[in-house]
């Protein structure tokens, strides 16, 4: 069943084009613009840009599941889906994986064509993979849980913009932030975006492992929450 959503996920061409095809171009006006200058302590602007702008990217990939779950098991298919012989839970987990698995792999693509066009300083391909994993699973509890949360999946896509559009904004990549503790708590520690481009970034410096460790653990966290509540709602809802 993973293998059948990871089909009908590669056939959405107007998802990887707002996903993976919009991003790159940004990047790379971006990238032409900026050039090689250096930002503070020493990291190229471009690379902060590049890095946070995929990490919020990555969010958005939630979307495939929430439409997905909606037509399936909420509405259009519904019923041809409960009649079959399979197991809904089963069904709704493979949905889930398939679309962690293809957001995962849309975020190395882009990775790869930064470092590769860019020199995108993204250390080990390998932790790099594992922190868009568990952010992409983040992603889709978050979209798991707004879609049995609301009834109306246009509102609940609304709902998903502005959370995702908000956690870009509290990054400061946008704009400067206020000086004040809760602006800077959230642009690093109480912010999922945040956290991916900490647990990327930090691992690069010497003295940084620590602190990406510890952004890698507190997404795990609030990941583990959604997943909890999604699991409750989803009982309610789908049984």
């Amino acid at each position: 069943m993973t293998s059948f959503s990871l089909l009908r996920l590669i056939r959405e061409p107007i998802g990887q084009l707002l996903l993976v095809i919009l991003p790159l171009v940004i990047i790379s006006v971006l990238g032409l613009v900026i050039g090689p200058y250096q930002g503070m302590e020493g990291v190229p602007p471009l690379d902060l840009t590049a890095i946070t702008t995929i990490m919020g990217v990555q969010f958005f990939g939630g979307t495939y599941l929430m439409s997905y779950l909606d037509s399936d098991l909420l509405k259009t298919r519904r019923w041809r889906i409960y009649s079959l012989p399979i197991n809904v839970t089963v069904y709704s987990s493979s949905l889930i994986l398939a679309c962690t698995l293809f957001s995962t792999l849309q975020g190395l693509v882009m990775v790869l064509f930064t470092s590769l066009v860019f020199g995108v300083a993204w250390g080990s391909f390998g932790w790099v993979l594992m922190v868009f994993f568990i952010f992409s699973i983040f992603a889709q509890s978050v979209h798991l849980l707004l879609t049995l949360a609301v009834n109306n999946i246009k509102l609940a896509e609304r709902f998903s913009e502005i959370i995702g559009l908000g956690f870009l904004i509290l990054t400061g990549l946008m704009f400067p932030l206020p000086n004040h503790p809760f602006f800077h708590f959230m642009s690093s520690y109480g912010n999922p975006i945040s956290l991916g481009k900490m647990a990327v970034m930090e691992i690069l410096e010497e003295d940084g492992q620590g602190i990406a460790y510890l952004g890698i653990t507190i997404l795990l966290a609030f990941t583990l929450i959604c997943m909890v509540i999604s699991a409750w709602l989803g009982r309610r809802k789908l049984a």
